[in-house]
């Protein structure tokens, strides 16, 4: 089991405010897909401008990522700039 931190823009149209949950999964599409069940149309909108945050490494393209040891997963507004 994971510890999920949702932003609050989510959080209050899908989880009715829940930032933080307990979700299983080895890799964050496990996790999204299982939100999604519970809270549907969540994982399009993490899909729309959320990266990840995984320890201290910040993932822009999470989707498939492994998360071996990693206990905390939070989704957090990707920051774009150029």
């Amino acid at each position: 089991m994971r510890t999920v931190y949702i932003p609050d823009q989510i959080a209050n149209v899908y989880t009715k405010g829940v930032r933080e949950l307990t979700v299983p999964g080895n890799k964050i599409d496990q996790i999204v897909a299982s939100l999604d069940k519970q809270y549907p149309g969540i994982k399009n909108a993490l899909s729309n401008g959320f990266a990840c945050a995984l320890g201290n490494e910040i993932i822009h393209d999470w989707f498939d990522e492994e998360l071996e040891n990693t206990k905390v997963i939070r989704f957090i507004p990707a920051i774009e700039g150029g």
